[in-house]
């Protein structure tokens, strides 16, 4: 079996990306608490690091010395949780690639020269209707296992970059979106992230209607 590690680096990530990275380890780590039973920083406090950071980006757009300056010390903030989260995570996992997959952390094997190139795009993007009213499931396989993959919908046109919105984060192979109504027709595709934040290609978009 491969052993692969937690990144704990994320000063790669572009402050767009790093708030969803961070609010799915977030939600991997509550998820499988069974698992990482004695994180170093509690959920509720990772939250608050990752909500402050997210209103200190906002809050950049004013372009004032004083908001700049928030934002970097937010940022700083929530890279050193992160850190002390990915070395705890390795701690557990031992290298299993199973148990640092469930923590939601971008990983590399070790053994090896971290993989730095853009991933290639996720194949195969498959779309079904989910159990839920307005809801589908996506399915696809990524270049990369295990990989965290960035899913972007439009409702638009999807030849128009600008239509295409952020729906969350998720871990390899597979997305659960909720929350549309039906009726609506949803263009969905996919994109593995890659070491320090370098975004892998689009997949082929998928397009279903929502019931």
């Amino acid at each position: 079996m491969s052993k692969v590690k937690a990144i704990i680096d994320f000063s790669g990530y572009s402050a767009a990306d790093l708030k969803p990275v961070a609010q799915t380890i977030h939600d991997q780590l509550l998820a499988n608490a069974a698992t990482f039973t004695a994180p170093p920083v509690l959920m509720p406090a990772l939250q608050t690091v990752i909500d402050t950071f997210d209103q200190k980006l906002a809050d950049k757009a004013s372009r004032s010395t004083a908001d700049i300056t928030a934002f970097n010390a937010a940022r700083e903030a929530l890279e050193i949780v992160l850190a002390d989260l990915g070395g705890y995570v390795n701690s557990v996992a031992k290298g299993d690639p199973a148990i640092v997959a469930l923590s939601g952390f971008p990983s590399y094997e070790t053994g090896n020269a971290p993989d730095l190139s853009p991933p290639a795009a996720p194949q195969n993007l498959v779309l079904r209707q989910g159990d839920l009213s307005g809801s589908l499931v996506a399915r696809y396989r990524p270049d990369r296992t295990p990989s965290m993959n960035d899913v972007e919908t439009c409702t638009g046109d999807p030849n128009v970059e600008a239509n295409w919105k952020h729906y969350g984060t998720f871990s390899n192979g597979k997305a659960m979106l909720e929350g549309f109504t039906p009726g609506t027709t949803l263009w969905v595709r996919v994109r593995t992230i890659g070491l320090k934040g370098v975004m892998g290609a689009w997949s082929d978009p998928g397009k279903m209607m929502v019931v």
